[in-house]
């Protein structure tokens, strides 16, 4: 294949096969791309291929280029994925941890309450009983706990 050969595939074969690749990438950069990349290959073996299986050769050398690009990004998600899952592991711990540290600050009777309420689920009469304190004492109680632990939770972040 010669230049005047080479020019005309690309004058006449690029659309076609940049709308094919934008079809199979679905991101213009990467269709671009891919594209240039199947035409510098054919000028480096213009000598190899012949004018007339150029579009067939171009299609296939498209399809292989996409099909990499598509592993590689594939790859590289998983990649990503894998870090943010590490990331949102290593904030959860943090908060479980500064959550600790905050319960830990509060008064025992305070902590108590929050642990059996919001942990445990009991009703403020049954933690009235069981702490000897009155139902309002308790719903007094467990607002102020809450309100710390939002201070301290707040500081944290």
């Amino acid at each position: 294949m010669d230049a005047k050969e080479y020019n005309h595939c690309v004058r006449h074969l690029g659309d076609d096969l940049y709308r094919f690749a934008l079809r199979y990438a679905n991101f213009s950069a990467a269709a671009e791309d891919a594209v240039q990349d199947v035409f510098a290959d054919l000028w480096e073996r213009r000598d190899e291929v012949e004018f007339s299986g150029a579009k067939g050769w171009l299609i296939r050398a498209l399809y292989r280029r996409l099909v990499d690009l598509h592993r590689h990004d594939t790859v590289v998600w998983q990649a990503r994925v894998e870090h943010d899952e590490e990331y949102c592991q290593h904030e959860r711990f943090e908060l479980k941890d500064a959550l600790a540290k905050a319960l830990a600050s509060l008064p025992e009777q305070l902590r108590m309450l929050v642990l059996l309420r919001d942990l445990e689920g009991y009703e403020y009469a049954e933690m009235a009983r069981l702490t000897g304190l009155s139902e309002q004492q308790v719903g007094v109680y467990l607002f102020r706990a809450r309100k710390q632990l939002k201070k301290q939770l707040e500081d944290y972040r």
